[in-house]
């Protein structure tokens, strides 16, 4: 995990969670193409649009209701700006993403008129994926 006081690994449309995930999540980088085959069997095929970026398994170890609300709450709105080192253009950048799936465990619970109310999350994951644009 990073330390506390570094900076964050990612930025959803210009802010941070309070804690980083923990590093190990999966990075894929894939093309999209266009492809057919010509009479002899051949594939012919070109690129469309540049390579797609998506991030999967990203973890937060834990997480309090407020920042699982807040990040469950970017994951409603589906699109994010999402700001981030790229390993292709080897600097920071600002790329339209949507999330995946967001899941968490609930951990710790407080009474809350008449019923139970999480108050705190563990192994919070969730998925961005790339819009191409």
């Amino acid at each position: 995990m990073i330390k506390k006081g570094k900076n964050p690994l990612f930025l959803f449309n210009g802010e941070a969670l309070p804690s980083n995930p923990q590093v190990g999540y999966l990075e894929e980088n894939e093309q999209l193409v266009k492809g057919t085959r010509n009479v002899r069997g051949q594939t012919i095929a070109q690129p469309i649009n540049r390579r797609i970026n998506k991030f999967n398994n990203i973890v937060f170890p834990e997480l309090s209701l407020i920042d699982y609300n807040w990040l469950k709450n970017k994951v409603a709105n589906f699109e994010v700006l999402l700001t981030y080192y790229d390993s292709d253009e080897l600097d920071v950048i600002v790329r339209r993403f949507y999330f995946g799936n967001l899941s968490g465990t609930p951990v710790e619970w407080e009474n809350y008129q008449g019923v139970q109310k999480p108050t705190k999350y563990r192994d919070v994951k969730v998925n961005i994926i790339d819009m191409g644009y």
